[in-house]
């Protein structure tokens, strides 16, 4: 008889609550190259030059260069395209959005008006950017396989050691028991994992003659697997900045940012069984949060051409609240077996400090007739740590150590240039390249641990990205008019599951940015 099973996770006690992994922590805190139209449209090279707001958020230094008070406003539309190809089957998903990208307000003060050393301008900023766009669908189709999620469950189920076959009967007959909140004969909880499992038969246990219980797939032959996940969300991020000109030749600049996340998935895992049956785990996570950090940076003028800037910035450090829960159908499931779930919700709440950066900019002025600008970002992603509220590391020790073996330093390499066709109107191009920010080398994928409530098991490999964009310009005394087309590639390999074969992603954003700017 087939049945739907759901149960609504709930945040039961500080000593049950659901297990982040690295590869969560990379999620959370990676940026792309989003702005305003000229800042996209050059690839983001703007460290050494300022004069745009979004700029501002690589290197705030960049106020400093403003001589007019400014007014920006910036749309984008946006369409997502992701290929996956599982053992040469491919699939194709597509999303489009039009979105609120950025917007800004420089208030420009000059100071000595009649004197050019020393302190000539200060200058104030506040900056709104959406520094990442999470919006993908993204499906997997693969052919007939002989791996199984069930396997994968069986065997993390054995190394949990904390399911027993009879745990998770009623033996009191209590209508409001849950057996996703109650513990086994150790006094440990079960992963919610194993107990799902267990109660749509995913997985099947032998009891062994020492009394313990072995646990193996419910199903038998080869796997047709499916994959669908479907994000939706966006990290945001205001800033208040300050920027000084001294000498018209060196600036210094600081912001202090507040950022919020808003996360939401949807993923599916289906498997059908040559051997009969077929299952279904849909899960939903939605995660959201307020984060701080502090930037600074400066430019300096080795001539009139010449300029260098660097800038860094403190890790970004959040505070998360999530929630999830799952809905599992198997072709397998009996009423007589159905528990009963009391509905409650509730949240988890944790931290993350992000990544430390650093930058490196260079940019050479053709006079009035144009530009090259590159710009080098270094980003410490092992340095990432879980906290718990208040601020203790030890319940996430497994996770903080294993930052160094799952992730690496990333590396952004950004380059742009600009031509002026006449005072009004400019032409732009821009490339930047990403390095992968997983490590290669690590090959035991997404660790779940034997408490965990989460159910969405799958994670990403990241490659590399790469941005290629153009554009144009058109300006007047008061006012300005930008617009951009700007195509990012993000090359991953996709894992449902910690052992399943990888396919391979390939998730292509394709960017119409328009901006529109008052001087005064």
């Amino acid at each position: 008889m087939k049945k739907y099973f759901l149960s609504i996770i709930v945040f039961a006690s500080t000593m049950f609550v659901s297990a982040q992994t690295e590869y969560d922590a990379l999620k959370l805190t990676q940026t792309d190259i989003n702005g305003t139209a000229r800042y996209m449209s050059m690839g983001g090279a703007f460290g050494a030059l300022g004069g745009d707001a979004s700029a501002l958020k690589d290197n705030p230094a960049g106020l400093g260069v403003y001589r007019s008070s400014e007014f920006a406003v910036t749309i984008d539309g946006t369409l997502q395209n992701s290929s996956t190809t599982l053992q040469s089957v491919k699939t194709n998903e597509s999303d489009l959005n039009l979105r609120f990208n950025h917007l800004s307000y420089v208030v420009a003060i000059p100071l000595n008006k009649d004197n050019s050393e020393g302190l000539v301008g200060s200058n104030f900023s506040f900056t709104y950017n959406k520094v990442r766009d999470f919006n993908r669908k993204l499906s997997v189709n693969g052919p007939q396989v002989d791996r199984s999620f069930t396997d994968f469950l069986a065997n993390f189920t054995n190394a949990a050691n904390r399911i027993e076959e009879d745990f998770y009967k009623n033996p009191s007959n209590n209508p409001n028991y849950d057996p996703y909140l109650d513990r086994n004969s150790d006094g440990n909880y079960a992963p919610w994992l194993s107990v799902a499992g267990y109660w749509g038969y995913l997985i099947d246990p032998t009891i062994n003659s020492d009394n313990t219980t072995t646990w193996s797939s419910g199903f038998g032959g080869q796997v047709t697997p499916y994959n669908y996940l479907y994000e939706r969300g966006s990290i945001n991020e205001y800033g208040f900045g300050w920027g000084g000109n001294f000498s018209n030749r060196f600036f210094l600049g600081a912001n202090l940012n507040i950022t919020s996340l808003d996360y939401n998935l949807e993923s599916t895992l289906s498997e059908s069984f040559s051997g009969g049956g077929d299952f279904s785990l849909k899960s939903y996570l939605s995660q959201t949060g307020t984060g701080v950090n502090f930037k600074l940076g400066v430019i300096y003028l080795l001539t009139n051409n010449l300029r260098v800037g660097a800038s860094i910035h403190t890790p970004t450090f959040y505070s998360i609240s999530e929630s999830n829960d799952f809905q599992l159908y198997s072709s397998k499931m009996d009423a007589s077996y159905e528990p009963e779930i009391p509905s409650q919700i509730g949240n988890q709440t944790y931290k993350i400090n992000g990544a430390f950066q650093a930058q490196g900019s260079l940019a050479y002025l053709f006079g009035k007739k144009g530009l090259i600008s590159a710009e080098y970002n270094f980003i410490n992603y092992p340095s990432m740590r879980f906290k718990e509220t208040n601020g203790n590391t030890e319940y996430f020790k497994l996770e903080n150590d294993g930052m160094s073996q799952v992730l690496r330093n990333g590396n952004i390499l950004k380059l742009g240039g600009e031509y002026k066709i006449n005072q009004k109107v400019a032409l732009r191009a821009g490339y930047a390249y990403t390095t992968g920010a997983t490590n290669p080398d690590y090959t035991d994928g997404k660790a779940l641990e034997f408490y965990t409530t989460n159910t969405n098991t799958e994670y990403f490999d990241h490659l590399n990205s790469q941005y290629f964009s153009i554009g144009a310009g058109y300006r007047e005394a008061s006012w300005f008019l930008d617009a951009a087309y700007a195509l990012r590639v993000r090359n991953e390999n996709f894992y449902s599951y910690q052992g399943s074969y990888g396919a391979t992603s390939t998730s292509s954003t394709n960017n119409l940015v328009v901006t529109l700017g008052f001087k005064f």
